[in-house]
């Protein structure tokens, strides 16, 4: 976290300088010095981190880097603070408290001084730490991760439970197929089992018998060629019916295999495994590189050889494959995470009665992952069987677990230490949130962003840049998915327990920045004036004292999310949080959202969809770095005290607000000149002021809009033109379904949901010929209708379709979907009898994947069920 807190301050004080130009003044150069200095310093953590686990004095100096990069970052946004404070004061304020103002910042200027001269030290004194690794440091540390993995795999391998599906999938993979070489690999989180599966595979009998020359290398972190290469050969040579003798340019050598050049290797392995059917098992593999660096050496005998590769890295498998998908290595059931934990405390056996119900709820604590579930049972096998001492582990598992650091903190820390530093922080704030908890990804990535994690890029937005981010943990199988969006993208997500532990541990090593609460952890005795983030997640667990309390010590504070607390206001005071750029929060019995939040100039964040407001104060044209603004809705957004106020040129999202001639002048003006994403509602009080379609043929003038959400809005302009060209998405919710006419001329529209139209079971969805040319996805929810019908060659595109509580729907274009050579999927959710049985029968004639929910087996229709939706 040392280059985490380096790398925020190199992006947060150039902004910093530009933004608060008029309360840094004093401090101009002391602030500019900080930061050539924070350069220099960059260097030296970039270079030292291969050196930080074994060698004391490097970790010391990284310490000592952290700790003075969290305090130039406290002292410099508490002289912002105080700055600000003064400014906001009357006349009469400041010449009150001119002396003590003029004290104070003197102080803080003395502190920088401070600051810079510590940093200069560090970097002055980087000489005395020999930043360099050395060939015999390197090797020290390749042996030290060999011995871990040898550790893992005896771990592992202990009792093999689980795996027929994906051992039959991985045999009937490598032994059928193409007989051109091709590449098979294992993918899944640290100590799920994927060296386990891996010789379960490599020696099967039908492996054996299949390949005439078999090897195994072990690849660690820090991988040498060289090495893998020698590893390779002698491996094969105790499997291969043919001896191994070396030769260079055709000449017979007596010289060992380590006195041959990697290029002299790769020729010789190559020549020897020419004419054989082989197979290679390359385990744990960390980098691209790596299969770049060998994939010469393999030799294509179109013979049905194969590689087999295991990694944590989905990339590794995306690189080295060539048609063949990766297998991704499930989670243990609930039934084998028992019989797992049977078989190692128990050695064969009889578990006592007793302690079968204790035993399963203990398993099922490991949340499926073997190396648990083993370390678990090695713990309980030395124990006595009372169901006394195994309630107190069922009790509180995890921290059994984690005590155990050998068997399990240190296979899991590799991942994180595999990290680019980027990645670091993004993985650690996952120990903020609660044991299981189902993360939503969207506020996550905001966290994220107003945590001052995401790097600035040219051509993408922050929201971009962050799912990559995302994406990268979930492909180095750290993170989870819990649930996907229709089109794809990652909707919810869960880190595993341990994982998260690691988190924990690893944040309060490196002095992360953020307090999240549980029922049990929070108390507002709790103070730390360094924390920058508060995060409360559960019911009442925020109350209204705890603002004097926040007030008094978080003064800093640019996170603040105060959850599912129901609040009934919000004090003044809560303006004087100078930083706060994300505020969640929740407030009943107040028709207004209080004037003060506008009075928070760095807020770029206001999410209040669970505020009851009607309406918005006047002075919201303040927020000029409001970049999120989500509204229960739909709220109308007041005219501006100031006809010359600025337009809200940061705002991207706007979600949900009234639709009026008011909003329709405010888009036609450019008010809202880069939003990304809008959900606007038609309401009754409105019908005798404006038409819908004269208010929404002003979205035109949104020439970044890409989503879009409409309710109520039962007519539509009548041109294609006056909607944006940027639309990918749109969702209308109680529309008229003759509206649709005018959307199918979208040229980049690829998502549309349809929920809740008019009551009307006699309507019809009609999609006319040629209509929705790139459209992907088509959600039809709660529709009243009883027919679809398809023109000729409409949607072509669609890759996933979505049928949910249409009760009434009986009749589809059965002729038209199955010339859909583009859909891949169909999901029925709560629907009827005939039309689940429609679609079987159409998925005889077109492959697709078809859920059902519920299943057939139970399926009904319920009307009683509410009806959910999603922005």
């Amino acid at each position: 976290m040392a280059d985490s807190a380096v790398t925020f301050l190199l992006q947060y004080l150039p902004q910093l300088l530009i933004r608060e130009a008029n309360y840094l003044a004093g401090v101009k150069g002391l602030v500019e010095s900080v930061l050539r200095q924070l350069k220099l310093i960059n260097a030296f953590l970039m270079d030292s981190e291969g050196k930080r686990n074994e060698h004391e004095i490097v970790k010391e100096i990284v310490r000592q880097i952290r700790d003075v990069a969290h305090k130039a970052e406290d002292v410099i946004d508490l002289y912002v603070d105080k700055a600000a404070k003064q400014k906001r004061r009357s006349k009469m304020g400041k010449a009150v408290h001119f002396i003590n103002h003029k004290a104070e910042l003197h102080d803080i200027r003395n502190q920088i001084e401070g600051i810079n001269q510590e940093i200069e030290k560090i970097y002055k004194d980087r000489e005395t730490f020999n930043i360099i690794r050395s060939e015999e440091e390197a090797s020290m540390e390749a042996r030290a991760a060999k011995e871990l993995h040898n550790r893992r795999r005896y771990v592992e391998e202990d009792d093999v439970v689980g795996f027929v599906h994906g051992s039959s999938m991985l045999v009937k993979q490598l032994t059928e197929g193409k007989q051109e070489l091709d590449v098979s690999s294992i993918i899944g989180m640290g100590g799920l089992g994927k060296t386990t599966l891996a010789k379960k595979v490599y020696n099967n009998v039908s492996i054996k018998s299949h390949f005439n020359c078999r090897a195994w290398v072990y690849v660690s972190q820090d991988f040498k060629c060289k090495e893998m290469l020698i590893e390779i050969f002698r491996s094969a040579m105790q499997t291969s019916e043919s001896k191994f003798h070396p030769t260079l340019l055709g000449e017979q050598s007596d010289r060992k295999l380590e006195e041959y050049s990697e290029k002299e290797l790769k020729d010789n392995l190559e020549s020897y495994l020419r004419g054989k059917k082989y197979l290679i098992v390359m385990d744990d593999v960390w980098n691209e590189e790596v299969w770049d660096e060998v994939k010469t050496a393999f030799p294509d005998n179109v013979n049905g050889s194969r590689i087999l590769i295991t990694s944590r890295e989905k990339e590794v498998a995306s690189c080295a494959r060539r048609g063949t998908l990766p297998y991704h290595l499930p989670f243990l059931n609930g039934e084998e995470s028992w019989e797992l934990l049977r078989k190692k405390v128990f050695r064969g056996e009889e578990c006592p009665p007793e302690l079968v119900n204790l035993g399963k709820q203990i398993a099922e604590s490991c949340d499926g992952l073997p190396l648990s579930i083993v370390v678990m049972g090695g713990l309980l096998a030395n124990k006595d069987r009372r169901t006394q001492t195994w309630e107190k582990y069922n009790r509180d598992p995890n921290r059994y677990l984690t005590d155990d650091k050998k068997k399990c903190k240190d296979i899991l820390a590799l991942s994180y230490t595999h990290l680019p530093r980027y990645l670091k922080p993004c993985f650690l704030y996952f120990g903020v949130y609660p044991e299981d908890y189902e993360i939503p990804v969207r506020q996550l990535i905001q966290l994220w962003i107003a945590e001052g994690f995401i790097e600035v890029t040219r051509n993408s937005t922050l929201e971009d840049v962050a799912e990559d981010y995302l994406e990268n943990l979930i492909d180095r199988s750290l993170i989870q998915v819990a649930s996907r969006r229709t089109d794809g993208g990652v909707k919810t997500c869960r880190i595993h327990d341990l994982l998260r532990d690691l988190c924990i541990s690893e944040s309060k090593e490196d002095k992360l920045s953020i307090l999240g609460s549980t029922p049990l952890s929070f108390s507002s005795n709790s103070s730390d004036p360094s924390i920058r983030s508060l995060l409360f997640f559960h019911q009442d667990s925020f109350k209204k004292e705890h603002w004097k309390w926040v007030r008094k010590n978080f003064k800093l504070i640019r996170v603040l999310n105060i959850g599912r607390a129901v609040l009934y206001s919000i004090p003044n005071n809560v303006e004087k949080f100078f930083h706060l750029k994300y505020l969640r929060l929740e407030i009943e019995a107040s028709d207004v959202i209080p004037d003060c939040i506008c009075n928070l100039p760095s807020l770029e964040t206001l999410d209040a969809r669970r505020c009851t407001q009607k309406f918005l104060p006047t002075e919201i044209w303040k927020l000029q770095r409001l970049r999120i603004l989500y509204l229960l809705g739909p709220v109308t957004i007041p005219a501006p005290v100031d006809t010359d106020v600025e337009a809200l040129r940061c705002l991207q999202v706007l979600s949900t607000i009234v639709v009026d001639a008011q909003t329709a002048s405010f888009i036609i003006q450019g008010k809202f000149p880069n939003l990304r994403k809008l959900g606007i509602c038609y309401t009754l009080r409105n019908a005798a002021k404006v038409r819908p379609q004269e208010a929404l043929a002003s979205l035109h003038h949104l020439r970044h809009l890409e989503n879009l959400k409409i309710l109520l809005c039962r007519e539509l302009p009548a041109s294609p033109d006056s909607f944006p060209l940027t639309i990918t998405k749109i969702t209308l919710v109680d529309a008229d379904l003759n509206v649709l006419i005018v959307l199918g001329n979208l040229p980049k529209l690829r998502i549309l949901k349809l929920e809740d139209t008019c009551e009307n079971n006699n309507q019809s969805l009609r999609l006319i010929a040629g209509s929705f040319p790139k459209l992907e996805v088509l959600k039809l929810d709660h529709l009243s209708i009883k027919e679809w019908k398809l023109g000729r060659g409409a949607m072509p595109s669609l890759r996933h379709l979505v049928i949910k509580k249409c009760r009434w729907l009986t009749i589809l274009p059965q002729q038209e979907l199955c010339g859909m050579t583009s859909l891949r999927d169909v999901e029925v959710l709560w629907t009827t009898f005939k039309l689940t049985g429609m679609l079987q029968e159409l998925q005889k004639n077109i492959e697709f994947k078809l859920q059902i929910y519920p299943p057939t087996n139970d399926h009904y229709y319920r009307e009683d069920l509410p009806n959910w939706h999603s922005w």
